[in-house]
């Protein structure tokens, strides 16, 4: 089966999926509950775009499946400043903060986490600082979850539910304006990502080759980086974080289509995040009736196949 004939299975299931969750059971009131399930539609096209680009560039980068840019630390960044804001300033501040005013206040608070990680880290351009970068940005995330946890501890019950709320990624109520300052923000860098699919190609190879080939890898890293950040940080103040949703739709990509050419991949892995968004929304609502939450299912399902990638890497290593 030829790689564009996938990408075509891949757009008849997104339009198939999208059908069952706009029409399945609208009831009398209809006309409200599909445009509320039409802002979430767009909504999951829009978070899925940015994370499955964002998850290909830097698995260009670092070249390993396992690492995803949720290693960075963004997500538990995310959870700790609204659990802090509740802690500080009460739960009623947080829910009534405007919708502008909190996503500018949440992208803003990850990049500027993210370039002092970038100012620091690449400063003297060395040619493994990304994997010294991940790792100071794992032990961020650790960090930010002990202090989430340790705030959320101190909170009363009621207040609690809305620190715990916050943690878990949702497209249930979509609101307008961020939703539009998103895709501003996502649709060029996208754009740039297809153009630079060959680029891409060679940075997957290394940095040693891509300097071979004439690519100027520390400076082409560094940009990408940046553009990675945005659009993450982008999906996160969006619908909160999803932390597997990146390793599973990456893994799933890289076994449907078997390349290496990113102009391929990108369109795959947008494609490959948007349905799992779809058919995981489908779930919750029509399936669970909102007994769970989509990154509640994402981490159950991205969990066991993250353990099930070490298991079988592992075997691969032991006969190797």
């Amino acid at each position: 089966m030829s790689n564009s004939l996938k990408l075509f299975i891949l757009i008849l299931l997104i339009l198939l999926s999208t059908a069952g969750y706009l029409l399945w059971d609208l009831g009398t009131a209809w006309k409200y509950a599909l445009s509320l399930r039409f802002n979430t539609i767009l909504a999951i096209v829009v978070a899925g775009t940015a994370i499955g680009t964002s998850t290909l560039v830097f698995h260009s980068l670092v070249n390993n499946r396992v690492v995803t840019p949720q290693t960075l630390g963004l997500d538990k960044l995310f959870e700790l400043s609204k659990t802090m804001m509740i802690y500080f300033f009460g739960a009623s501040a947080l829910l009534s903060l405007n919708a502008v005013t909190d996503y500018l206040f949440s992208i803003a608070l990850m990049l500027i986490f993210a370039l002092m990680l970038y100012y620091f880290i690449f400063k003297k351009a060395a040619a493994h600082n990304i994997y010294f970068l991940l790792l100071v940005g794992l032990i961020c995330a650790t960090l930010f979850d002990s202090m989430t946890t340790f705030f959320q501890v101190l909170l009363d019950p009621s207040e609690f539910q809305v620190a715990a709320y916050v943690g878990f990624a949702s497209f249930n109520v979509v609101k307008i304006p961020p939703l539009i300052l998103s895709t501003l923000t996502i649709l060029p860098i996208v754009l740039y990502c297809l153009m630079k699919t060959r680029t891409l190609d060679v940075l997957a190879l290394g940095r040693d080759y891509a300097l071979n080939l004439g690519v100027d890898y520390d400076k082409t890293s560094r940009t990408l980086f940046i553009l990675v950040v945005f659009a993450l940080a982008s999906a996160t103040a969006l619908a909160g974080p999803m932390m597997f949703l990146g390793l599973l739709v990456l893994n799933i990509t890289l076994e449907v289509f078997k390349t290496h050419r990113h102009r391929i991949l990108l369109p795959g892995i947008i494609l490959v995040s948007i349905l799992a968004l779809l058919i995981g929304q489908f779930l919750v609502l029509h399936v669970l009736n909102y007994k769970t939450t989509l990154s509640v299912m994402i981490n159950f399902v991205g969990g066991i196949y993250f353990f099930w990638i070490l298991l079988k890497e592992n075997k691969k290593w032991q006969l190797s």
